[in-house]
């Protein structure tokens, strides 16, 4: 009878600790979120939660916006803009949450805590296997003859990895690279998603994007390839982060801890990610190791630059 009671009071109180709605500002998938959200949900019954999402660079302006009224909204940042989560750290605006779970590689949680990869992100070129029969090795392999008018990218005003392409690679081969890819009639698409789609229905035979959507697109038929470059696919810090002003850290902190548990993790990996936790299955037909280069996102400077180049408005 003690034991029953003990395990009616544990019942109890988990539940009542899982009670309460966060709010989450992201700029992943919205199908991705929601198979997660409702995967936490299924463990956590009496939990809501809301979710904003946009791309970076309109769930950044939202934010600094609501932070500028005194009136932020987000229990949980998820998007690919390190650099603002690392200006709201040193303002003191991001709980610290200490890595528990058991086997988290703590290089993903930098500063103690105060923001968790919980799974990788690369940008790769993606190839339309239909339109393009010898795809690229390298980067500079993209200004080749025969890829002229085949290539697109999504826009960095818009889109955080995109953001962290024109800065990775600005830096490393110059904005000159960019100069003349827009000469080999390089385009530029809002968003990954909306790229994607376009390049399965053979609009680009190229694209600087994002690997798990093209392996998305491939699981529904799609006659695209992956291709991680031999000098580096670049590898997007997407963290997710509690904020300091969140009305119900506990529950955020729980949030942020299931996004690392198998579970989670084997979502990830079904829809096409690299899982972070050692052990946890990799994506269906990606390689076992990937070269990656640390992100650098373009500073405001070279996002100018860009924008000038390519004739676009923020």
């Amino acid at each position: 009878m003690k034991g029953t009671l003990v395990l009616a009071l544990g019942a109890l109180l988990g539940s009542a600790l899982a009670q309460g709605t966060l709010t989450l500002y992201t700029s992943e998938v919205l199908a991705d979120v929601n198979a997660l959200v409702e995967a936490f949900r299924a463990r956590n019954p009496g939990v809501q939660v809301q979710v904003f999402r946009s791309g970076t660079g309109e769930v950044v302006a939202k934010l600094r916006a609501e932070l500028e009224a005194g009136n932020p909204q987000p229990d949980l940042l998820w998007f690919a803009n390190e650099d603002f989560l690392k200006e709201l750290g040193a303002k003191g605006l991001l709980r610290r949450v200490p890595p528990t779970v058991p086997g988290y590689p703590v290089q993903y949680a930098p500063g103690g805590g105060l923001y968790h990869e919980v799974r990788l992100l690369y940008n790769i070129l993606a190839v339309n296997t239909q339109r393009v029969r010898t795809p690229p090795a390298l980067w500079r392999d993209l200004l080749r003859p025969e890829y002229r008018n085949l290539l697109a990218m999504p826009d960095p005003n818009f889109s955080g990895a995109a953001l962290a392409t024109v800065g990775t690679l600005a830096e490393r081969l110059g904005m000159g690279f960019f100069a003349q890819l827009k000469e080999q009639g390089l385009r530029i698409e809002q968003s990954n998603p909306v790229l994607q789609q376009k390049l399965a229905r053979g609009e680009y035979g190229l694209a600087i994007t994002t690997d798990f959507g093209v392996r998305q697109e491939i699981a529904r038929g799609a006659p695209l390839a992956v291709v991680y470059p031999r000098d580096g696919a670049i590898l997007v810090p997407t963290p997710v982060a509690v904020a300091s002003w969140s009305k119900n850290p506990e529950l955020a902190v729980r949030f942020l801890n299931f996004l690392l548990s198998p579970e989670a993790q084997r979502i990830f990996a079904e829809r096409g990610y690299y899982p972070v936790m050692p052990g946890a299955p990799k994506p269906q037909g990606a390689p076992e190791r990937v070269v990656g280069l640390k992100a650098r996102f373009a500073d405001s400077a070279t996002l100018e630059r860009f924008n000038t180049l390519f004739g676009l408005r923020r």
